[in-house]
């Protein structure tokens, strides 16, 4: 749905609001409103027709080519990936073996950015906290030589903290480590082990790699630090790609901590970050 029709349809439901508020009856207010309601309904209706006719061309995409790229693309828009950042996965469909594609899966959930970078042939560090998603994640990887699931959280620091059930719902996207804006919708939790990510990146992966090729955050609050560390250390160009989810509206000072990170990449110059991700 477009702004500019929410507008007009805003200062046509002010006029008539007005309108009603004196006792007036304009029918051509009334008609007005009524014209633009039909507008917006139709236009709804195409694009979730036009929606459902691309879910469609997809799935015959995967059906059709179940471990190519006819998959990859379902499972890229399944995972809500914003399509500037596809090439990341089409290079390494594109690698055909000459090159190691090692990536780390931070904030795992139900594994789905893993799920793709298995299919394109790579090895995926999967991390994911969440004890009762563990039991799926070990169910889907306990074959896959190229899965190496860890239930731990990742920090700038190791340490071992409460894991906070978000509205107390066990399998919650929005389950974390750190307290925040949000904390009074969770009472329930459970210890969890967190590492030091930066630690675990240069002493456990770099020691047998020579390049991490994807690193993805998605760690509820705490991918400020790791950010932090990972600039400081010069870690991040150990690191071909490194996509992180934003959490700033977590935290009363969440666009300060944001404006931090997003001014030392500009001033470093720094092209593969991306705070965009999702």
């Amino acid at each position: 749905m477009e702004k500019q029709s929410l507008e007009q349809l805003k200062g046509a439901l002010e006029n008539l609001i007005h309108q009603i508020e004196n006792h007036q009856q304009n029918r051509n207010k009334i008609a007005n409103v009524s014209k633009l309601v039909k507008s917006l309904n139709a236009f709804n209706e195409w694009q979730y027709n036009e929606e459902t006719s691309e879910f469609l061309n997809l799935i015959t995409g995967a059906i059709c080519d179940p471990n190519g790229l006819g998959k990859l693309n379902l499972m890229l828009k399944n995972a809500k990936i914003p399509p500037k950042y596809y090439d990341i996965f089409y290079g390494m469909l594109y690698g055909g073996g000459e090159e190691e594609f090692v990536c780390i899966d931070c904030g795992a959930h139900c594994g789905l950015i893993s799920d793709i970078i298995l299919h394109c042939g790579g090895k995926s560090y999967v991390f994911e906290p969440n004890l009762y998603l563990n039991y799926f994640l070990n169910r889907k990887y306990k074959n896959n030589p190229n899965a190496i699931l860890y239930q731990k959280a990742v920090d700038s620091k190791a340490y071992k903290t409460n894991f906070l059930m978000f509205e107390n719902r066990m399998l919650s996207q929005g389950n974390r480590i750190c307290s925040s804006k949000q904390d009074d919708k969770t009472t329930q939790s459970y210890e969890v082990e967190v590492i030091d990510l930066i630690d675990f990146i240069e002493n456990e992966i770099l020691k047998h790699h020579s390049q991490i090729y994807f690193l993805k955050l998605d760690v509820e609050g705490v991918e400020f630090e790791i950010l932090e560390r990972l600039i400081a250390t010069k870690l991040y160009q150990k690191i071909r790609f490194i996509a992180c989810e934003i959490h700033e509206y977590m935290f009363e000072d969440g666009e300060t901590k944001l404006s931090s990170i997003q001014k030392q990449i500009k001033e470093q110059k720094i092209e593969n970050i991306f705070l965009d991700w999702v």
